[in-house]
């Protein structure tokens, strides 16, 4: 499938780049910050209707539910029902579960953007270039990048009731039947390195926040 790179503020490497350095500080941001974040991500996303997040949350939420209860049953402090004793859920541990989730909504919200702004196939292109230096240790990237796009594929394929039985049959084939696919993988702008460098002192200066 020949794919004709267009012109890109960002390179798809380098938001995959500030993505993972996102993740990085999420553990580091205080609750009204998380709170903030998650709001300024999320309501773009719910105003354009944005299927992929809507789905990634649906496919979250036992997670995100257990999350909070866990923590809510399990972190010791202030009962929130005096009755139920030791039964009752502790306001701590709601605050502490209500943080985790925060962060995995945020999580999740920063991969909507990403995939929002990159098609798949330039998310591809970004993930090969990545790898790429780490053939020298005998990763066959080209594998790599081939089992992505099939997840990518079938995860995004309309009869997704499916998709991972489909899937794994792709990948047990020793020749799957796959369309050949073209990435035009370009190289790094000053503008990405300004917003990496960017982006790296942020998480130096988040973490360093934290730490103190």
């Amino acid at each position: 499938m020949p794919f004709q790179a267009g012109r890109e503020t960002l390179h798809p490497a380098s938001r995959i780049l500030i993505w993972l350095a996102f993740a990085f500080c999420l553990p580091w941001l205080r609750l009204s910050e998380l709170a903030g974040i998650v709001l300024l991500l999320s309501l773009p996303l719910f105003l354009k209707h944005s299927t992929q997040y809507l789905k990634l949350l649906r496919r979250s939420r036992w997670l995100l539910i257990s999350l909070i209860l866990a923590y809510a049953f399990a972190t010791p402090g202030e009962v929130i029902f005096p009755l139920l004793g030791d039964y009752s859920p502790s306001r701590e541990g709601l605050l502490s579960g209500g943080g985790q989730a925060l962060r995995l909504v945020a999580l999740l919200a920063g991969l909507s953007w990403l995939l929002a702004l990159s098609p798949r196939d330039r998310i591809l292109a970004g993930l090969y270039l990545l790898l790429r230096p780490f053939a020298r240790f005998g990763l066959d990237v080209d594998r790599v990048a081939a089992r992505i796009w099939l997840t990518l594929h079938y995860a995004e394929s309309p009869s997704s009731g499916e998709w991972r039985e489909r899937l794994q049959s792709a990948l047990q084939d020793r020749e799957p039947e796959m369309r050949s696919v073209r990435l035009e993988l370009g190289r790094l702008s000053r503008l990405d390195y300004t917003v990496l460098c960017a982006a790296a002192l942020t998480l130096v200066l988040v973490v360093a926040r934290g730490a103190v």
